[in-house]
């Protein structure tokens, strides 16, 4: 997870072994940084939190309140490859 401390924070998906998958670790994490995130938050404060899921995995991510992209209050998640050039 990145923050800005303040007003966004962003969870680029969460990544465990496949031996150890199923064991509650990833959602021991993600439990963990969104505790995190509502502990630092002052009364009258939100953060939005963006998440970039790999595909076929928002199920997971919908257990702890994230919604698919796009629906009728926000736009498609969006992402980008950018790669070296040689100068």
């Amino acid at each position: 997870m990145v923050s800005d401390g303040g007003y966004i924070a962003i969870i680029v998906d969460v990544m465990v072994l496949p031996e150890y998958q199923g064991n509650g670790i990833g959602k021991t994490m993600m439990q963990k940084a969104m505790e995190f995130i509502k502990a630092n938050l002052k009364e009258g404060q939100f953060v939005f939190v963006n998440l970039m899921a790999a595909k076929d995995r928002e199920p997971f991510y919908a257990q702890f309140g994230f919604e698919a992209r796009p629906n009728e209050s926000v736009g498609a998640g969006m992402s980008q490859y950018v790669y070296y050039e040689p100068r």
